[in-house]
Formats: C-alpha cells, sequence, structure tokens
C-alpha cells in the first residue's frame, strides 16, 4: 500500500518444525517470497533447530544460512551459563558481534530454565551492557518478569505472545519498567495499539508477525487498519526496531574491544 512506512518484522521462525504450522521457511527464497508480497522490507528469524534441537548448532547455521541476505537477519537462541550448553554470556557477545546478530530469543518455559538472578542474571547482565534487544516468551510469569526488568532496567525486552486478555498485568508492568516493549504479532484487539501507544507512547511497540507459526497478514492487518498515523505509525512499523538495533550494534561493538 502507498503511504505506509518501512515495515520491518522482528518476529519470525526459520526452517522445518517437528511439526510445521502453515508453510515453513525452508530457504532465503522463500521468506523473500513473502515479504514481497506482503510488503515487508525486513525480517529477523529465529531457527527451529536451535529452539527445537541444539541452540548451538542451530544459532550457526541459520547465520551461515541467512549470509549475505540484506533483508533477512539472524536472531539467536539463548541460554543461561549454567551448563555450559553455548559459551559464557561475554564470549557470547563477542559471537555475535563477527555473526552481524544484533538480537536474541530466550524462551525459558521449552528449555526449562528461570529468569530469576541466581539461574540467569549473568546473561540478562552482559546483553544489558551492550544493549542486545531479547524477544522473551515469559509464559504468564509476571512477577519473575516484574523482577527481571527492575534487575536489569537497560535491558530492551521485547514481550511475546501477549494479547489483550494480559492487559491487567501489561499495563502495570509498562508503568513501571521504561525497558519493557511489546512485540506485537500476538496483540491482534481491535484498535489495540492505538491504545497502547495513546497510554504509554508509540514507542513501547515493535512490529512482528509471528509467521508461520501465526499468519502474518493478522498483524499486518491490525498494524495497517489502526488510526496509528504519522510518527507513531512509523515507530510501530519499523523505526522503534531500527533504534533498538542500532543501540545494540554500537553496544556489541564495544562489547568485543
Amino acid at each position: 500500500m502507498s503511504g505506509l512506512p518501512e515495515i520491518l518484522d522482528c518476529c519470525a521462525f526459520y526452517g522445518r518444525p517437528a511439526v510445521p504450522p502453515g508453510r515453513p521457511y525452508l530457504s532465503p527464497g522463500d521468506a523473500l517470497a513473502e515479504m514481497d508480497r506482503l510488503g515487508i522490507a525486513e525480517r529477523w528469524f529465529a531457527d527451529y533447530r536451535a529452539l527445537e534441537g541444539s541452540p548451538a548448532l542451530g544459532n550457526r547455521l541459520l547465520a551461515e544460512e541467512l549470509s549475505g541476505q540484506p533483508r533477512l537477519h539472524p536472531v539467536w537462541i539463548v541460554l543461561p551459563p549454567g551448563t555450559g550448553e553455548l559459551p559464557g554470556p561475554e564470549d557470547q557477545l563477542a559471537a555475535m558481534a563477527r555473526a552481524g546478530v544484533h538480537m536474541v530469543r530466550a524462551e525459558p518455559e521449552r528449555h526449562g530454565w528461570s529468569l530469576a538472578e541466581w539461574c540467569s542474571g549473568a546473561l540478562w547482565a552482559a546483553l544489558e551492557r551492550a544493549r542486545v534487544p531479547v524477544l522473551l516468551d515469559a509464559a504468564g510469569k509476571w512477577d519473575a518478569l516484574d523482577a527481571l526488568l527492575s534487575a536489569h532496567p537497560r535491558l530492551p525486552v521485547l514481550l511475546t505472545d501477549s494479547g489483550y486478555r494480559a492487559l491487567r498485568m501489561l499495563c502495570p508492568l509498562l508503568e513501571r519498567h521504561g525497558n519493557l516493549l511489546i512485540e506485537t504479532s500476538a496483540y491482534l484487539a481491535n484498535e489495540g495499539l492505538a491504545e497502547l501507544a495513546g497510554r504509554f507512547g508509540a514507542g513501547r511497540l515493535v512490529f512482528g508477525t509471528g509467521s508461520p507459526v501465526l499468519a502474518p497478514e493478522a498483524s499486518l492487518g491490525t498494524l495497517r487498519l489502526s488510526s496509528l498515523s504519522g510518527p507513531d505509525l512509523a515507530a510501530a512499523a519499523g523505526g522503534n526496531l531500527r533504534r533498538l538495533l542500532d543501540a545494540a550494534r554500537r553496544g556489541l561493538a564495544e562489547a568485543g574491544r
């Protein structure tokens, strides 16, 4: 559609999962063809091989397969350092800088670990120092999320899979924590984006589709048909993500010195 700002999708999934949802993206060509159809300029992917198998192997393969694709970007899966499955947090930052990875995804419920400081504090602290945005599926762990946001106030946390039914939890958290942002793929309420922007500022919204788990047309329609306009629409559609990733790029460069 003409007149729309640049649309950046922060939340998509690459590869073949054990139980494929929708039509999986099995190659860069698959992803680019759909992006062209939908008018998405760039997309950030986590890999099913990292989500469902080995984060170390899946992260590496994803970076290799998306290398040289300026519109497709890898999102690495992170784990706390206790088991040594991934490099320590500081080494992980250096590896991200070398691979051109500027955002991570954390799924504690799926992978069996805790948001709490005793388990993952070292991970959060390293990501916070480099200002790396974290796509976080907190699975309704509201008290633990509040504690994380309090302990690491400069860590950008993009909360995924939260819809309007969570508003009674989301609103007080958004009021308390300026580092909490909403990834929009599951937030499909009528004028829900405009309501959040009006109350907390459009800077708290980061567009994502959750594709192919979720149909990307749903989140795109919610964005395009909302009453957001001008700078607010541009911020939610992609400007906020650009800002976060620019800060992470600088932070990772400093961490690697």
